[in-house]
Parts: C-alpha cells; structure tokens; sequence
C-alpha cells in the first residue's frame, strides 16, 4: 500500500509540474510526462513480476496449457502499453496518433489470439464430427 501511494504521489507531483511547465516550456511538460509514465510503468512491471510468478505457477497445477496464460498475460501488457501511448500521444495534442496507438493495440491484440481462435474452431470442429483446422 506504502508503494501504491508513493507511485501516487509521483504521479500528482509530475501532472503539477507538467501543468507548470506547459505554460512556459510546452516540451519540457511533455518530456516529464513521458519520463514519469516510462518510469511509473518500469516500477509496476517489477511489481508485477512475483504476481506473474504466481499465475504461472497455478497454470502449471492445472490442466491448461501455460500458453493460455502466456496470451493473456501478453494481452493485459500490450493493453497496458498501449493506453499509455494512446494517453502520451493525446496529452500532446495528438489524437491522430492516440488513435493509430490504439489501432495498433487493437490488431497486435488480434494477432496475438489467433492461436486461440484455431483452438476453439478445431474443437469446434471436432465436436460437430469435423476434422477441425489446419489438419
């Protein structure tokens, strides 16, 4: 909890100076955005990591496949750099690109699932008596 408000705190501290400096120095403001969103982003991933540990082990103690967990895993991170992008591009006035970021995410997002949607269609397949796809 210490951490969660300290990462708070940062934040608060470096919207105020962005807001601050905009007025002067535009860049300066956006350049402290993007550094405090790349550092913020590094200290969650290594908060993360046990959690990731965590879910790796429950995979492994059931009957799925890790690459499940993998995907999913992936999917929440491509989500999550993807807003902040989207975010970095639209407080820099930049909506065009805010959008072609979450494009990006969204088709990145679908490609990343298109082993599971061979899975479902095979079984799919296999349950109405087909030989499923692919071969």
């Amino acid at each position: 909890m210490t951490s969660t408000i300290a990462i708070l705190g940062v934040l608060t501290v470096a919207a105020a100076a962005a807001v601050l400096l905009k007025t002067q120095r535009p860049e300066l403001g956006f350049s402290v955005t993007v550094l405090t969103c790349v550092l913020i982003l590094s200290v969650l991933i290594l908060r993360l990591t046990p959690l990731l540990e965590t879910v790796e082990t429950l995979f492994s103690e059931l009957p799925l496949s890790w690459e499940y967990g993998s995907i999913l895993l992936k999917g929440l991170g491509i989500c999550l750099l993807t807003q902040t992008a989207a975010d970095s591009c639209r407080d820099a006035g930049e909506s065009a690109l805010a959008g072609k970021a979450e494009l990006t995410g969204k088709i990145t997002l679908l490609a990343l699932s298109v082993p599971l949607f061979k899975e479902v269609a095979a079984l799919a397949a296999a349950m109405i008596g087909g030989e499923g796809v692919g071969g």
